[in-house]
């Protein structure tokens, strides 16, 4: 069964109910074709809502609360009843079926689904220590800890970036820092940073975005690329520090395909 499409399906239904009882010049629904309409839609309901039961997506609290809507519309639906108590009902199962089933049963399928998509998408790494964080990263993604995924999966890029950068030699990578800082091109005059470095370890300390910057003076990257690189940094900071934001499994899909692209699979970076 397509759940999601069967929910789909019923809410369409109770809405076009919804817009008929509202039509109606009279102050009950009397109407036996009204009313056997709202028992044929409860019908499609129950194996939906016994599929939902069995999982463990959608919050059972709100599906009983669902049910136990449905049960009272049904009663209703058996006699000749005011129109006032269905708008309450059917208002109460759209609105509820849509924000708290529906929408909830997406999402979660698409975190089941998510650590599938995610290997596909790095499935040509071979580093064994790319894969470290790419493995621990996709495991959070499956148990729900998407922030966790976001900051692990940049690790992998963070550790291409100081490889490649490093792979210059400490006294060169010092002297393309200041040649950036020189530079007055749009994209590079409001870097004013002196970095002088000693040892490979001393990179590791430097600001990412910064190094994501050096690789674009040193056309590792293009502007394009830099422009969703810089993002991907963005998602990672905003995943890495005390906020309210919770990225969606979709955000998380294109977060790695952006990665994978632009450095994990990035002949440049190799």
């Amino acid at each position: 069964m397509d759940v999601a499409q069967a929910l789909e399906d019923v809410i369409e239904e109770l809405v076009s109910i919804q817009k008929d009882v509202n039509k109606l010049k009279t102050a009950s629904v009397s109407g036996q074709a009204l009313r056997k309409r709202v028992k044929e839609t409860h019908k499609k309901w129950l194996p939906v809502a016994g599929v939902l039961e069995t999982g463990s997506i959608v919050d059972t609290s709100k599906l009983q609360e669902v049910s136990d809507a449905w049960t009272a519309l049904v009663k209703l639906a058996n006699l000749a009843k005011p129109k006032s108590q269905y708008r309450a009902l059917l208002k109460v199962i759209i609105a509820s079926t849509e924000s708290e089933i529906l929408h909830k049963f997406i999402k979660g399928s698409a975190i089941e689904t998510i650590g599938d998509t995610l290997r596909k998408l790095v499935q040509p790494v071979s580093d064994p220590e790319l894969l470290k964080y790419l493995d621990e990263s996709i495991r959070c993604a499956e148990m729900k800890c998407v922030r966790a995924s976001v900051v692990l999966a940049w690790c992998a890029v963070a550790h291409m970036v100081h490889r490649k950068l490093t792979s210059l030699g400490i006294t060169a990578l010092n002297a393309e820092f200041v040649r950036m800082k020189a530079d007055k091109g749009l994209m590079f005059r409001t870097f004013t940073k002196d970095y002088v470095f000693s040892t490979e370890p001393d990179v590791k300390e430097a600001a990412d975005a910064h190094l994501i910057l050096l690789c674009r003076f040193l056309t590792y990257l293009d502007d394009t690329q830099y422009k969703h690189l810089k993002g991907a940094l963005d998602l990672r900071n905003g995943c890495g520090h005390p906020t309210g934001y919770q990225p969606e499994p979709v955000k998380l899909q294109a977060y790695y395909s952006d990665i994978a692209q632009l450095v994990l699979l990035n002949s440049k970076f190799s």
